[in-house]
């Protein structure tokens, strides 16, 4: 107990100086007006020493609206009545048409129809080249051309020739196909969705994984879409000496300079330089006391498994060595039982109370082997379902040695009114019903009652009750392990496997105090037979 009131306090410390060092450091984490200074010092540095690997005007390539559309991943969405279709085969022909009829262009979906079809030879000339450019499907119309596989559209000439007229997002799969693509497009293709609608949106700066973009000012007169490209790594060598890093900004993180939709953080060498010499200290003062904790803490859980092992290795030797000489008394107790009206009555009388005592020591035995038993697997206890077609019975059955002792003025058996099938492991509830009622009789007075209770679910309660008085009604307490009253002349592992074995079968077990009553509650497993 002093071992585990230690343990908290030491956590408790750690945590509170944790929290002072972090506390501290995020008073030093609000962007100052000399912090923006030295953040855009370090942009216009990087722009004049680092050269783009390219410039890219998206006019010059998207020269009017309907290209441009080729930028955006948000018209490539096919629209409902075309996302299942293949418009590069010739089947579904002519299917959904109609939807099209009232929309501008529509000439050229007929004229992709009836080639797909088979009703004409070749595409016009320019078909690629005139507006729209995406079909309703969500592929462009150069794509469709591509993924006919005829000549001259399968050809990586007419292909590099007319790369302005595929949606950005099929470049990717364009190059799989013929192989690099050079030039900006090779750029242009590793642009993710989140990439491209910055860009059509003509965001300022723009961070992936491979570039960062930065967008060239204009007099807003002139609407011009130009970026400046650099590699990624290029960035990131570059400000590896500074105190930041860049990121993208994400809701909900903390970002000590957001700019634009890029963030600047402080890098974990600069996080340090803030904190000083006593901070840092106790920083490793709580690393240290964490390596003392968890090896405090292993060290407790071991010598915990090895008591348990010494606890299971000792109950398990007593077990085996008391079955041989119990059985052999049962044997000899069934001999003289033979003849025990040679013995006058005082023998008698020894030798009742000598057979009650050797069958306490048979029960003693069965439950420590059914105890040591639950413990072997994986699973604390394997159950067996089985059809019971009388609860009364079954109960009955499990309780007429204590109705013989005791007779029926001092262990009282009330069944159900109405008798019921039930399905149950026989095994474990038998055992579950005779250590709550052994329990009773050890540490409660008699007379004993068993009352049998169906509830509105279907369930099955069990109430065990005696006419002693509880002083205690914690239930995990009287359950554990080895607990065992003044009185009890047994192993104190009855009510502990009765609670592991109700666990186990999802049911519940309860406890009620003046008078002493042990509920248990047994779901009815309809449908199971083995588990």
């Amino acid at each position: 107990m002093r071992l585990y009131v230690t343990l908290i306090l030491t956590l408790l410390a750690m945590a509170f100086g944790t929290g002072y060092f972090f506390l501290f450091v995020q008073g030093s984490y609000t962007a100052t007006e000399q912090d923006i200074r030295e953040i855009n010092e370090i942009k216009v540095e990087f722009q004049s020493k680092v050269d783009p690997i390219a410039i890219i005007n998206f006019n010059s390539i998207y020269y009017n609206q309907s290209l441009f559309q080729l930028l955006d991943p948000i018209y490539v969405m096919p629209q409902t009545e075309h996302q299942n279709i293949d418009y590069r085969g010739s089947e579904d022909c002519f299917k959904n048409i109609k939807s099209l009829l009232n929309r501008e262009n529509f000439e050229k979906v007929w004229i992709w129809e009836e080639y797909r079809c088979g009703k004409r030879k070749s595409l016009p000339r320019e078909f690629v080249l005139e507006p729209p450019y995406i079909h309703p499907s969500g592929k462009s119309y150069a794509s469709l051309m591509f993924g006919r596989n005829v000549s001259p559209y399968n050809q990586k000439k007419w292909v590099m020739a007319h790369l302005p007229y595929f949606h950005v997002t099929e470049l990717n799969t364009i190059k799989r196909m013929i192989g690099n693509l050079g030039g900006i497009y090779e750029i242009l293709e590793k642009l993710d969705s989140d990439a491209l609608r910055a860009v059509a949106k003509g965001q300022g700066t723009i961070l992936t994984n491979d570039y960062l973009l930065a967008r060239l000012n204009y007099p807003s007169i002139f609407s011009i879409v130009e970026y400046r490209v650099y590699l990624r790594d290029h960035l990131d060598n570059f400000l590896k000496d500074s105190p930041y890093f860049l990121h993208n900004f994400n809701k909900g993180r903390s970002c000590f300079y957001k700019d634009g939709p890029l963030c600047w953080d402080y890098n974990v060498k600069h996080l340090f330089k803030l904190a000083n010499k006593g901070s840092i200290g106790a920083l490793f003062l709580f690393f240290i006391l964490s390596l003392m904790v968890l090896r405090l803490l292993l060290a407790k859980i071991k010598s915990q498994r090895i008591e348990d092992e010494r606890r299971r290795l000792a109950l398990q030797v007593l077990t085996h060595e008391f079955r041989t000489p119990i059985t052999s008394m049962l044997l000899t107790m069934e001999k003289v039982n033979k003849r025990m009206g040679d013995l006058d009555e005082e023998l008698q009388e020894s030798f009742l109370r000598l057979s009650s005592d050797v069958f306490r020591l048979q029960r003693l035995t069965e439950t420590s082997r059914n105890y040591l038993r639950s413990k072997k697997s994986k699973k604390l206890v394997n159950f067996n379902y089985e059809y019971i077609p009388s609860v009364n019975l079954f109960v009955e059955d499990n309780l007429y040695t204590y109705l013989e002792e005791y007779g029926e003025d001092k262990f009282v058996f009330n069944p159900l009114a109405r008798d019921c099938s039930f399905n149950l492991d026989p095994y474990w509830v038998g055992i579950c019903i005779k250590n709550i009622v052994n329990n009773a009789i050890d540490h409660g007075e008699l007379p004993i009652s068993v009352t049998l209770r169906t509830t509105l679910k279907g369930d099955l309660e069990i109430t065990v009750q005696d006419s002693g008085e509880l002083l205690s009604n914690d239930l995990e307490s009287i359950t554990g392990e080895f607990v065992k009253g003044n009185k009890s002349t047994g192993t104190g592992l009855g009510l502990n496997i009765v609670k592991n074995v109700i666990d186990e079968m999802n049911g519940e077990l309860k406890l009620e105090t003046n008078p002493t009553r042990f509920i248990i509650t047994i779901k009815n497993r309809k449908g199971v037979e083995n588990e």
